[in-house]
């Protein structure tokens, strides 16, 4: 495939170490390709290859403890959320009778893509991607690609799996779990514990809101009531100022105190009608809110409709309460007044509840804000590498339909880079997991310091591979900035005794560049870097190889 792709492409390359110019070796291509095709005859065919990778999906998705009967007696693999390599069928029957432990109802498996190499007469190998949607509520896992290697061999008692790799961003697996199955199940108690208290409190919020525009439509009906009274006939004020839950007050032109209902003895603490003689209204109302009342009752006296208005009311012991006050001017036939009808309600246990609902909306607020902050916070680790603090796969996927999107629109250029520590795998074999960690930690640091554009975005594209979206970027820059991140990773100097190519960590770096037209998709892009990253790899490592895409100008 990688042959087929490669041909009639112009493909460069060079390195520091050798010099020269990386070209494809046709004569030994045109030989390895002339032997395969004399022994193509004898290859498994594709359906058959087929069919045992879906047997074990099936197995697999139901739970089938008939699936540990498929695994050869000479079997490797590792886990996908596991930092070990198993080496033999006993201990992987174990870990997939832990799986099924862990989640014991079927699962359900959407293939995204399979591909199917049958590589000699007795050796197959299948390479899936697809999605695991475990029997639980879950918003995170069931959105991320799971890669899956299974090789087959064909033993004396049939087709057996000798081989099963999967790569699972499985980044919250616990210890004693396949599944991220416990943190899946707090996150998603919290979160629902939260959702209930939020909805707890609004429903609180909204019956007191009711109950207070309840007490206000019976206000403004009893309101309406009194001013018809009053509108038909003064015989019947003091009927009204009885029966009335309000004090009701009624003064000379001046504001003084003429006659007051029952209910101003409770209000203002009065002994008698005699508490109020000789008094006006003002003096039932603390000092500092007597000039904005004074103001109100102007504009009455001019004949400007003004609605109630709210005050601290003083009682005759000098206490205060919250009062709100309605008041109209009796005018003669001329219009002029004559005299005052005041209407007085203790609003005392509404401005309680306003209070109260307020402090409530500024707890809720606070409450969403912090709701707010955990969202992102989810929303960060969803795109970042929790290793490297890189972009991680998930936002380069994303940010690169972005980018070539918007090149699109703009008829503009991109190059993407892939990288690929060399030989890492020996650089794990000789220092262990935790150095090895610690070795991509510093490679990602110098993928910071090498790309700092506004726009550019260094990825950890999976295990030791990483990748670089470079927009507004052309085939001879792209080739020099991926030079440029070669050399740095070298003169970082991270001793690697057991490399081939050098004493020190070292890249091997794929470049696709070129101009976005339509036929330039993410998927020819990272296809095309891939390729050339292979090629540098094939050409002796610590070298970058460099393609282009689409139409060139």
């Amino acid at each position: 495939m990688k042959d087929q792709e490669a041909k009639g492409r112009q493909i460069t390359g060079d390195s520091k170490t050798s010099g020269q110019t990386v070209r494809p070796q046709a004569q030994a291509i045109a030989a390895e390709k002339a032997h395969r095709g004399t022994s193509l005859k004898n290859l498994p065919d594709e359906q058959t290859i087929r069919q045992l990778f879906e047997d074990y999906l099936r197995m697999y998705s139901s739970r089938d403890d008939r699936l540990t009967a498929k695994f050869s007696e000479d079997f490797s693999g590792f886990t996908g959320g596991g930092d070990f390599l198993v080496k033999d069928k006993e201990e992987w029957v174990a870990i997939t009778r832990q799986d099924f432990a862990q989640i014991k109802d079927p699962i359900r498996i959407e293939l995204k893509d399979l591909a199917i190499q049958s590589l000699a007469d007795t050796i197959a190998v299948a390479t899936g991607f697809f999605n695991i949607h475990l029997p639980i509520k879950d918003e995170i896992l069931s959105r991320q690609i799971a890669r899956l290697v299974l090789i087959f061999r064909k033993e004396a008692a049939g087709w057996k799996i000798c081989h099963s790799s999967i790569s699972i961003p499985y980044d919250l697996v616990g210890a004693g779990e396949i599944y991220p199955i416990k943190e899946l199940t707090e996150r998603n108690a919290s979160l629902e514990r939260l959702a209930d208290e939020r909805t707890l409190q609004l429903s609180s919020a909204n019956d007191k809101l009711e109950k207070v525009n309840e007490e206000l439509g019976r206000q403004m009906a009893q309101y309406k009531l009194l001013a018809e009274a009053l509108r038909t006939s003064e015989e019947l004020y003091r009927s009204i100022i009885h029966a009335s839950p309000d004090d009701i007050t009624i003064t000379d032109s001046e504001g003084h105190i003429l006659l007051v209902s029952p209910v101003a003895m409770q209000l203002f603490g009065a002994a008698g009608e005699g508490d109020f003689k000789g008094r006006t209204v003002l003096d039932f109302i603390v000092p500092e809110d007597r000039a904005r009342a004074i103001s109100q009752i102007a504009l009455k006296r001019e004949g400007k409709v003004t609605g109630p208005a709210e005050y601290c009311g003083q009682r005759i012991d000098g206490s205060t309460f919250h009062i709100e006050v309605n008041s109209e001017f009796i005018r003669d036939r001329e219009g002029s007044p004559t005299g005052m009808v005041v209407v007085v309600r203790d609003i005392t246990g509404r401005k309680y509840a306003e209070n109260e609902q307020a402090e409530l909306k500024r707890r809720l607020a606070e409450h969403a804000g912090e709701l707010e902050r955990l969202n992102a916070l989810l929303r960060e680790q969803a795109f970042e590498d929790s290793l490297t603090g890189l972009a991680n796969r998930r936002q380069f996927t994303v940010t690169l339909e972005r980018e070539v999107r918007r090149a699109r629109r703009k008829n503009g250029e991109i190059s993407l880079l892939i990288a690929d520590v060399d030989f890492f795998k020996r650089y794990n074999d000789t220092f262990g997991h935790q150095q090895g960690d610690e070795c991509l930690q510093k490679v990602a640091q110098v993928l910071k310091a090498t790309f700092r554009r506004p726009g550019e975005l260094p990825a950890r594209y999976g295990g030791e591979e990483f990748a670089v979206i470079l927009p507004n970027c052309g085939p001879d820059l792209g080739k020099t900035l991926a030079e440029r991140l070669r050399s740095a990773m070298e003169e970082a100097g991270l001793v690697h005794p057991s490399s081939d190519v050098a004493p020190c960590i070292t890249l091997s770096i794929g470049v696709a560049s070129g101009r976005v037209s339509a036929d330039v998709t993410p998927d020819v892009l990272t296809r095309t870097a891939d390729n050339a990253l292979y090629l540098s790899k094939a050409e002796g490592r610590n070298r970058v190889t460099a393609d282009t895409v689409g139409n060139q100008d």
